[in-house]
């Protein structure tokens, strides 16, 4: 099986679209109308989504998903239950913590970093679940 940086090809492209369709999920279905008055948009104006952005947004998940996986080959985790632990100690102490600038600097709503923040600990630990199945 092809490798990148020691992980599997097939577990990183898995654990990227696993963490790419849950922001899909997360923001354009189940929270879109909060998400987008949280960030001042109107939710009634329509329009395609802008496949250059949707992209990076892919390159930001695969980034994460790779970070994600390295850490657990590091730690030699394999176990579901330990991967999952470690997803969302990840997600709390960077993902987390580097959405509260926010708030904290920029005066974006708190209710924003809960949404945005609620979304990492799950793609997180979600991320680090599917990449307990991969070698």
């Amino acid at each position: 099986m092809p490798k990148i940086f020691g992980l599997n090809l097939i577990g990183l492209l898995a654990t990227s679209v696993a963490f790419f369709l849950l922001g899909y999920l997360w923001y354009g279905v189940f929270f879109m109308e909060k998400w987008m008055t949280l960030m001042g948009m109107d939710a009634s104006a329509g329009g395609e989504p802008d496949m250059m952005l949707m992209g990076l947004g892919f390159v930001n998940t695969l980034v994460a998903a790779l970070g994600i996986g390295l850490l657990l080959k590091w730690l030699n985790v394999s176990k579901l239950v330990t991967a999952i632990k470690y997803g969302l100690i990840a997600g709390l102490c960077f993902a987390l913590t580097t959405e509260a600038y926010g708030p904290i600097y920029g005066g974006s709503p708190v209710e924003l970093f809960y949404l945005n923040g609620a979304y990492h600990l799950v793609g997180y630990a979600m991320v680090a679940a599917i990449w307990s199945f991969f070698d």
